[in-house]
């Protein structure tokens, strides 16, 4: 018979080992990936409730159901994208710790490519609103510029991480935009108020429970 101490000297199970080095290192992973996926329901969060708001405006938006004042509904917008925007950069912070070199300094580039980007379609928007475009025309091209940025943001993530869902996801973002804007004003509202946050969502749950990685395999 194998005595107590001769079955603590056994070696240990190769597949117990190896599932338990597996089941580690999915914790781990869905660990980091906790600021990514606050990121994006933060932005879905945003996107729905900003967008239902400028579709609810009684200036221009279409809601048959309920309004709210324009000014009101423009200030809601501007704070839940200004809120988006810092979880953003935040994440990317968070997401940076404990990484040296050139991975850090890609992260922290890339993170404050939205802020830039978004401060850069903002000051656009204003030149060409001074410039004077009528507002219909405003209405289609202020959002649809925004979307169409955080799309090619996305892409740009998923091309510097490896990431295909993250690129996908700048896809979807991308013809959101073609599709809102097609649509016209103000269903355009709706349409970014719904399609955008689903996805977001989507994608953030199976980020959540481990069915999609962030990143590609090869390295």
């Amino acid at each position: 018979m194998t005595t107590a101490s001769e079955r603590d000297d056994l070696p240990a199970d190769p597949a117990a080992m190896a599932d338990l080095m597996r089941d580690q290192r999915r914790r781990t992973r869905r660990w980091e990936l906790r600021p990514y996926v606050a990121m994006l329901v933060v932005w879905a969060v945003s996107w729905a409730v900003g967008f239902a708001c400028l579709w609810s405006s009684d200036a221009d938006g279409g809601n048959p159901w309920f309004r709210m004042p324009a000014t009101a509904a423009a200030i809601v917008f501007i704070v839940l994208m200004a809120v988006a925007i810092v979880v953003s950069i935040v994440a990317g912070i968070r997401s940076g710790v404990g990484v040296r070199g050139p991975s850090r300094l890609a992260g922290a580039l890339y993170g404050w490519s939205w802020t830039i980007s978004m401060l850069g379609a903002g000051a656009l928007l204003g030149a060409v609103g001074r410039a004077g475009m009528p507002s219909e025309t405003m209405n289609i091209l202020a959002p649809g510029l925004f979307v169409l940025l955080v799309g090619v943001l996305y892409l740009a993530g998923g091309a510097l991480w490896r990431a295909p869902v993250q690129y996908a996801l700048g896809v979807v973002m991308i013809a959101t935009a073609l599709a809102a804007s097609f649509a016209g004003s103000p269903t355009h509202y709706l349409v970014y108020a719904t399609v955008g946050p689903v996805a977001m969502l989507v994608v953030a749950a199976l980020m959540a429970r481990g069915v999609l990685p962030s990143e590609g395999s090869s390295r």
